[in-house]
């Protein structure tokens, strides 16, 4: 695509077009926020300002043309989101209502607006942000306003590796900017190459980010394998702010700047497509790209582990077979489930909401209009117990087959947008067995969810505690969410993480199926399901380590908690021996990651094969992870990071899961296993969060008086309190983490039991 870079003159905004070519996309423009005119340094929270006056020479070593926008507004949000969170779907309160002209923000905005005007091709947005989630809330805000694609290569990078990266790749920066421990005028004007050994050693004596993220220092680019020529400092002028050797603050002004000879690596391919057929081949030849693979899943062997339990369950396919002929007499009676909508609240303040859908008469309509109707249930309940769409923490989305199903998903999620804004709840969604158009009982779409509503002692909801981690941007790091969906949202003690599918990272496509050989670069070879396994699940575990939810730079799971439990949706399957293969790669996937937290045994696992996932994906894992809220919030101070890391530790190992198996016959004497697991509660909580069970579809009719000695489910909005959230979902197979198989059942989650 082609694409604008968002140019501070340092070397992160520099070395990310470098990925930019080195992927296929073309720059064609340069867009600079500067300071008013006789300003060198704001005390922007979003901004590099230093250096500002050598923009215009640096824009001409590139040959691009350069656009800027003065500075006007504050930072008047600080807040880790920006923008308002209800959707559009309320007319009275469009998507930017909550945003002030007055916020340095909406300078981006228009800066990026006057180059989309100029440029109309325009998709993309190249951006340096390494760490900041500050930064890159407020750019992919604006580039989702203009419709743009943020491009940011550099997201959570490790930042020694990404440092030395720069160095090799021919990046020439010097510093502009001191301000952190250790730095001082001296350091002014030195290469990064020259200061790699000092920012090291400062790293180790002080923990100071190496790449400058915590601003202790500021660049400028001089030259770097992209430039036609170097940029050369004819005369710079020191300003020092702040004097005290402890905490020199000190920058330098460019005051006259000019080029250089043009450099032999452009010789007769200084202009037009051959300057950038060249530039692309050389950053081609000096740009490392990350390996897809993180250090957990290869030092933990996760796709090893998978591929040996594939290999175990292929030498047993015979004897399966024989098993699969007499498992064929009999289906679920899909087509006559249709229960009604209910929601149970707890005392320590959780909703769960389960069977949301819309009326009959809608169900036979536009997709559109049943999407609607869904969610007008979904607010009348949340509004039943004093919540709203805000408080929701997660949805899950299930489509049935006469939904097409995931043909029509766009446009469900055309409308699913409209009703959020900024952090939305995580979701996830699969298309599951159910009735037939024109079935009794038939629906297109149905939602579960779980929102926060606030304990009855307080009286209140979460809302100063909620975090969420809304990654847009095209990277390395994991799959990007562009959808109206978060990757994760962390309330009370919990984390919900949102259907991970194997997306790879910087296209957001789907590696080639496990079944083909055709592989088109070294980071899908041999990508067998195993690999589908291992890298959806690693998303999560991103996901999960995102500096976001951690104070430490560099975190892992452990430090926010355990899981507990997970759902592993499969594709459908041709055959009972591909079942028991795709089942045995997850279990072994998943027991090589929890061994990273020690858990003997891991957390519960349910495998359950969906009819189809999103983007025809094989495998989509759903996980929510537990931090007692008793231990205390994650502190974010630095200077807290150490015994952060010790008590994050500390409550990992206190949170238990366990899972209980049990056996049961239906009516016609088959067996069914059932599995519960659920969230030891913490200290001062009543009752127990959650329990998944698998049950045979014969025993739902009875589900209440047979087994869990409940009252039927009531058509109010209000429940008793005795009564829990039950959503009943379809399947052809299922299976638990210690091998227990159901056939042709419905797979039954209960939400907020007090007991079983």
């Amino acid at each position: 695509m082609k694409c604008v870079g968002l140019l501070s003159g340092g070397k992160d905004s520099v070395y990310t077009l470098h990925h930019c070519l080195a992927r296929g996309h073309l720059p064609v423009a340069l867009a600079s926020l500067v300071p008013p005119l006789g300003q060198d340094e704001l005390d922007s929270f979003m901004f590099q300002t230093v250096g500002s006056s050598g923009l215009a020479t640096l824009a001409s070593a590139l040959d691009l043309p350069l656009y800027t926008h003065t500075i006007a507004g504050t930072a008047i949000n600080q807040r880790a989101e920006y923008g308002s969170r209800k959707g559009k779907a309320r007319e009275h309160h469009p998507a930017n209502a909550d945003n002030d002209d007055r916020d340095e923000t909406e300078d981006l905005f228009q800066l990026l607006q006057k180059v989309k005007a100029a440029h109309p091709d325009v998709e993309g947005v190249s951006v340096g942000a390494i760490l900041s989630n500050y930064q890159r809330v407020r750019v992919e805000h604006v580039c989702a306003r203009l419709g743009l694609t943020p491009l940011a290569w550099l997201w959570e990078r490790d930042q020694k590796e990404l440092l030395a990266e720069m160095v090799d790749a021919g990046m020439e920066c010097v510093l502009v900017k001191v301000a952190g421990a250790g730095l001082g005028v001296q350091h002014l004007g030195k290469t990064l190459a020259e200061m790699q050994p000092t920012l090291h050693r400062l790293n180790e004596q002080y923990e100071t980010h190496v790449c400058g993220e915590g601003g202790e220092y500021e660049t400028f680019t001089v030259d770097s394998p992209l430039f036609l020529r170097r940029v050369q400092l004819d005369e710079v002028r020191e300003v020092v702010t702040n004097a005290d050797r402890h905490a020199t603050v000190a920058h330098l002004y460019l005051s006259r700047l000019s080029l250089g000879p043009l450099k032999p690596a452009y010789a007769g391919a200084e202009r037009g497509e051959a300057r950038w057929a060249r530039a692309g081949e050389l950053c081609r030849e000096v740009v490392k790209r990350p390996g897809l693979w993180g250090t957990e899943v290869c030092e933990g062997g996760w796709r090893e582990c998978g591929r040996e339990a594939w290999e175990r369950a292929a030498a047993a396919a015979g004897r399966l077979a024989e098993v699969e002929e007499g498992l064929s007499a009999e289906k679920g009676d899909e087509g006559a489930l249709r229960l009604r909508a209910s929601a149970r609240q707890t005392g320590d303040g959780w909703l769960y909401l389960a069977e949301v859908g819309a009326p009959s008469d809608l169900c036979t309509g536009e997709i559109e209009d049943e999407v609607r109707a869904c969610f007008t249930a979904l607010e009348d309940l949340l509004s039943a117990h004093g919540a709203s769409l805000l408080s929701l923490a997660h949805l899950t989305v299930y489509l049935s087959p006469s939904a097409h199903t995931m043909a029509l998903f766009p446009r469900i999620n055309a409308v699913y947008a409209a009703y959020f804004g900024t952090s939305p709840p995580t979701r996830a969604c699969v298309a599951v067995p159910g009735p037939g158009p024109g079935d009794e009982g038939a629906w297109k779409v149905k939602l579960e969810g779980v929102a926060r509503v606030g304990t009855a002692a307080e009286g209140r909801g979460d809302e100063e505690e909620r975090k969420a981690l809304h990654v847009q941007s095209l990277s390395y790091w994991a799959a990007a969410n562009i959808g109206p969906y978060s990757q994760a949202v962390k309330t009370a003690g919990r984390v919900f993480v949102a259907g991970q599918i194997p997306l790879l990272p910087s296209t957001l496509t789907l590696p080639p199926p496990s079944s083909s050989s055709t592989t088109s670069s070294p980071d899908e070879a041999a990508f067998d399901f195993a690999s589908h396994a291992s890298l959806s699940l690693q998303h999560a575990h991103r996901i999960l380590s995102s500096s976001h939810f951690s104070p430490l730079a560099r975190s892992t799971p452990l430090a926010l908690g355990r899981a507990e439990g997970a759902i592993v949706w499969l594709a459908p399957c041709a055959s009972r021996a591909e079942w028991a293969q795709k089942v045995e790669c997850c279990r072994a996937v998943w027991r090589a990651s929890s061994a990273e937290e020690g858990r003997a045994p891991p957390p519960p696992l349910v495998a359950v094969e969906a009819a189809a996932l999103p983007k025809g994906a094989e495998v989509e894992w759903q996980i929510t992870w537990c931090v007692p809220p008793a231990q205390g919030a994650l502190q974010e101070d630095a200077e807290d990071s150490d015994e952060e890391e010790s008590g994050a530790a500390r409550r990992g190992k206190e949170v238990d899961s366990w899972c209980r198996m049990e056996t049961v016959s239906n009516d016609t004497g088959r067996p069914v296993s059932y599995q519960c697991s659920q969230r030891s509660p913490a200290p001062d909580s009543a009752g127990q969060d959650t329990v998944f069970a698998i049950l045979g579809c014969s025993l739902v009719r009875n589900l209440a008086s047979t087994l869990l000695s409940l009252p039927p489910a009531s058509a109010t909005s209000t429940k008793p309190a005795s009564e829990p959230a039950i959503s009943y979902i379809p399947a052809h197979r299922l299976s638990t983490l210690s091998g227990a198989e159901a056939h042709d059942v419905v797979f039954v989650i209960v939400a907020g039991a007090e007991k079983l």
